[in-house]
C-alpha cells in the first residue's frame, strides 16, 4: 500500500512538471469560479507560456481575470523573456552584454581576505521572488549588513562578489530558496545557506544573508 501511494504522489509530480500554464487555462480558472488567490499560486508553482501582448490582455480582462492575477501573468512573461534572452548570452552577468566575457583568477584568496576586501556586490536571481527591490530594501535595513560598507551594483561584472538566489524545485508546502556568495573573481564560494517564503522571503534571505557572512569573519 506504501508503494502505490508513493507511486502516486510520484505521478501527480510528473504531471504537475510537466504543466504549462497559458492564457486559456487562466481563463477557464476564472470561468470555474475559482478565486483570485487560488489561481494566483497556481501560476507562481506552475510552467507558464504566457501571451502579454497587448491583445492578449484585453482577452483577459474582457473573460473577467482579476487585475492582480494578469499582473502577475505580466511579471511571469517578462521573467520567462529575460531568462530566454541570458540564455542566449555569453557574459556571466544576466544583464552582461554577448561581447564581454569575465575572466576569472583561478587562484582564490581565503574566504575572509576576498570578504574583507569587496565592495561591491551584485543580486542575481534564477527566481520570480523575491523582487530585487524588495531584497535590496531588507539587506540595507539591516546594520550587521551596513557594516560591510557595501554597494550594490546592478550588473555581475561590476561587482567583487554576488550572491546568487535560487527557488528549490517542488518545495511547494516548504518554499524553500537556497542562495551562494560568489567571489566573482575566482568563482569560489564564499559561504552559502537557505530559507523559506514565510512570512517575508525578502526579510528571511537579508537575515540569513548577513548570518553567513558574519560567520565567515
Amino acid at each position: 500500500m506504501q508503494f502505490l501511494f508513493l507511486i502516486l504522489i510520484f505521478c501527480i509530480s510528473v504531471q504537475a512538471q510537466a504543466e504549462v500554464l497559458t492564457n486559456a487555462d487562466v481563463i477557464g480558472m476564472t470561468r470555474a469560479g475559482l478565486g483570485k488567490r487560488v489561481i494566483q499560486q497556481k501560476i507562481e508553482k506552475s510552467q507558464t507560456d504566457f501571451d502579454a501582448s497587448a491583445k492578449a490582455l484585453i482577452e483577459l480582462k474582457t473573460a473577467g481575470v482579476d487585475d492582480d492575477v494578469i499582473a502577475l501573468i505580466l511579471e511571469k512573461a517578462a521573467a520567462a523573456k529575460a531568462t530566454s534572452e541570458k540564455s542566449s548570452e555569453k557574459g556571466w552577468s544576466e544583464n552582461t552584454p554577448a561581447s564581454e566575457t569575465l575572466q576569472f583568477d583561478k587562484t582564490p584568496e581565503s574566504t575572509k581576505k576576498t570578504l574583507v576586501a569587496a565592495k561591491t556586490v551584485a543580486l542575481i536571481k534564477s527566481s520570480l521572488n523575491p523582487s530585487r527591490q524588495a531584497l535590496e530594501k531588507a539587506l540595507l535595513k539591516r546594520a550587521d549588513w551596513r557594516k560591510y560598507g557595501f554597494t550594490i551594483v546592478r550588473y555581475k561584472d561590476q561587482a567583487d562578489i554576488y550572491i546568487e538566489i535560487g527557488r528549490i524545485p517542488l518545495s511547494w508546502i516548504t518554499h524553500r530558496y537556497v542562495f551562494r556568495i560568489f567571489d566573482r573573481r575566482s568563482g569560489a564560494v564564499i559561504t552559502a545557506g537557505e530559507t523559506t517564503s514565510w512570512g517575508s522571503l525578502a526579510e528571511n534571505l537579508a537575515r540569513e544573508i548577513t548570518q553567513k557572512l558574519a560567520a565567515v569573519n
